[in-house]
């Protein structure tokens, strides 16, 4: 009995909010090729989505390039510096 009140009483030990978890609770893995970048998301319409798709198979794009390139012209659009690595991945369309 005296080992269960230990067991109890006993403080869990503090999770690390730099370690995420998967959803079975597992450490999820990072992936080298989006290690030092961020998502940008948004919802469209499902015709909207279905276009954008269309499109960029006929460019035969992926969704990461037409997004870049997409965000590209929105800079240029506003005059706003475009960096290197943004250049990059929209080229990677091309």
């Amino acid at each position: 009995m005296k080992n269960l009140k230990a067991l109890v009483n006993e403080p869990k030990p503090e999770a690390n909010p730099a370690v995420a978890t998967s959803r079975n609770g597992e450490p999820k893995r990072e992936r080298p090729d989006r290690v030092g970048q961020r998502l940008i998301a948004g919802h469209v319409d499902g015709e909207t989505f279905r276009n954008f798709k269309i499109l960029c198979a006929e460019q035969g794009a992926t969704t990461q390039a037409m997004v870049s390139d997409a965000i590209e012209l929105l800079f240029r659009k506003y005059h706003k510096p475009i960096n290197e690595h943004l250049s990059a991945q929209a080229q990677q369309r091309d």
